[in-house]
């Protein structure tokens, strides 16, 4: 028995493996994690090494939905790359790295009460998603064809103006 290949079937092929590999690259790039508790006007850190250029991410989420969190990053050097503060549960944000080095995630808590917080940093392989993005690209846009020409030639049946 043969399948054929659709353009349907080979977009949500091209589709499902270019983010498969996207989550795979994702999963094995360079971060650090930690779960600590930090205290009225205390703070905590977390280093990871990153290599090269690109974009790095970080992600802090809490066990309250009031936050009242500075989150630094600085480089090697001790320079900031970037600075927030943060009033929601979870924050997902992007900085952009020059060199190589070590980055380092300060959280200061800056409510007087004690924060449990996750916070994770690390590297997103921005250069290295390139070409899954590519077959993403064309699988939706193989998966948008098809759905068009389905709607070119549905017919809808059109009532009788006439019938009483």
């Amino acid at each position: 028995m043969r399948i054929p290949f659709t353009f349907f079937r080979v977009g949500l092929t091209l589709l499902l493996l270019g983010a498969s590999w996207i989550a795979v690259m994702l999963y094995y790039a360079d971060k650090s994690f930690d779960n600590p508790l930090i205290g009225a006007s205390e703070s905590s850190s977390l280093s990871v090494q990153l290599n090269g250029k690109g974009i790095g991410f970080y992600t802090i989420s809490s066990d309250m939905y009031q936050n009242n969190l500075i989150v630094k990053i600085l480089d090697s050097n001790g320079n900031y790359i970037d600075i927030k503060k943060i009033t929601n549960k979870v924050t997902v944000n992007y900085f952009r790295f020059e060199h190589t080095g070590q980055v380092t995630l300060e959280i200061t808590n800056l409510s007087q009460q004690p924060v449990k917080i996750s916070g994770v940093i690390g590297d997103t392989r921005s250069t290295e998603n390139t070409v899954p993005a590519v077959m993403m690209l064309v699988g939706s846009c193989l998966l948008l064809y098809t759905g068009y020409r389905k709607l070119q030639c549905y017919i809808t049946a059109q009532p009788d103006e006439n019938s009483s």
